[in-house]
């Protein structure tokens, strides 16, 4: 299960936001879903915020439009 979360800090760099207070606001929008595993640090999916972001993280998709 490596490597299929972004933690808290990982969102931070992806969006550019500097604090948590920024991130907890973009949450309460709505921007940005609830966390999957709460903690220290909080853990999303990468395939929820590369969808946000407009990553396409199936491999497969990639490899198809290639052949």
């Amino acid at each position: 299960m490596k490597d299929i979360y972004y933690t808290t800090k990982d969102i931070k760099e992806i969006f550019q936001w500097r604090s948590d207070d920024t991130l907890a606001q973009r949450r309460k929008s709505g921007f940005l879903p609830e966390p999957d595993i709460y903690g220290r640090p909080n853990k999303w999916l990468k395939v929820k915020i590369d969808a946000i972001v407009g990553v396409d993280t199936n491999p497969r998709a990639v490899v198809g439009t290639t052949k």
